[in-house]
């Protein structure tokens, strides 16, 4: 038993030095800013269990996302924005379906993640950034200010056509590719969208260790987001590096209690005739609790999940926090 327990501690500080290597790489890596101040993956998405797969059958997860945050200056359409404060509501529905196909002796399964209901707020100071510096200056004067909104739409749709899990003792490995489709609502000519107008692929790698007697929980989720052109503003967004993780302890009845984050860079730059700032380099470190409780009614798997992250280090990206509420059903 001592062995043991000197195993799982081995384990742990293994898992912590990885995650504080990466929060202190991460600024390290060429980085460049994303067009709005915000990429196509929501940050935080994943965290405990991340690369575990649960047994073949239908699943619904409901997330409740609420962010706010700051920001001196950002690329927002085909203007510059100065001094903005932004509040993001959203509610994301996911489905999936887990069959007992084995490929590779994995699970494998399909999904799709809509994000049904979001509404976002905006405050700031409008800065019209054109060819000539004559009507900058005219355009800026008569309508530059204070401005308010608010703007409620459909977001865009993630498709997951090819998820692989795999179940290897204490560890639990999920291989997945995410497809973003631009169906959301969005006008260049308007201020606030809630769709962003570009296509992305990304791949997926996530793996939870979870040892079963002790019940500690070590899991990471890095996913590489791959963007195409926005149409509309010739704005090419590079692309994103993210990783998500999750440390913490299972309790008895179903609970757990534990650490999670995440760390994004962009990795390639900005281009395009739309890309008004240039180089534009950004950076996210967040950190927050997260409590977890897992259980069945009437054999359905439920799970709920809660956690709040805040926003460390941040360089031109909104600065600020973090908040969700999960429900899965397993049907």
């Amino acid at each position: 038993m001592k062995r043991a327990k000197k195993i799982a501690r081995r384990r742990w500080a293994v898992a912590i030095s990885l995650v504080i290597i990466a929060s202190v790489l991460a600024p390290i890596f060429p980085a460049g800013a994303a067009e709005f101040g915000t990429g196509i993956y929501m940050l935080g998405y994943q965290s405990s269990l991340a690369g575990y797969m649960p047994d073949p059958g239908f699943y619904l997860r409901n997330d409740f996302y609420a962010y706010q945050g700051n920001a001196k200056i950002m690329p927002f359409a085909r203007r510059v924005e100065l001094d903005l404060r932004s509040r993001l509501i959203t509610d994301l529905i996911a489905a999936s379906y887990v069959t007992p196909l084995k490929i590779f002796g994995a699970n494998y399964a399909v999904g799709f993640i809509w994000s049904s209901v979001t509404n976002s707020f905006l405050k700031g100071n409008l800065q019209f950034n054109t060819r000539f510096p004559e009507l900058n200056r005219f355009l800026n004067r008569r309508f530059g200010g204070s401005e308010e909104g608010s703007y409620t739409g459909v977001s865009d749709l993630v498709i997951t056509p090819i998820s692989l899990g795999w179940h290897l003792g204490q560890f639990h490995i999920m291989a997945f590719g995410n497809v973003y489709a631009p169906v959301g609502s969005y006008n260049p000519n308007r201020r606030l969208n809630t769709g962003l107008n570009r296509v992305a692929i990304e791949p997926n790698l996530a793996v939870t260790w979870l040892q079963p007697k002790y019940g500690q929980e070590v899991s990471i989720s890095l996913g590489y987001t791959m963007n195409f052109q926005n149409p509309a503003t010739q704005y090419r967004t590079g692309n994103e590096l993210h990783l998500e993780y999750f440390l913490g302890q299972h309790l008895p009845k179903g609970f757990a209690l534990g650490l999670a984050g995440y760390i994004y860079n962009q990795m390639t730059a900005d281009t395009g005739s739309g890309a008004k700032l240039g180089a534009f380099h950004g950076q996210t470190i967040a950190l927050g609790p997260c409590l977890t409780f897992n259980t069945k009614i009437a054999g359905h798997a439920l799970g709920i999940n809660a956690r709040y992250y805040n926003e460390l280090k941040v360089v031109n990206r909104f600065d600020g926090q973090a908040f969700f509420m999960t429900m899965s059903l397993g049907l």
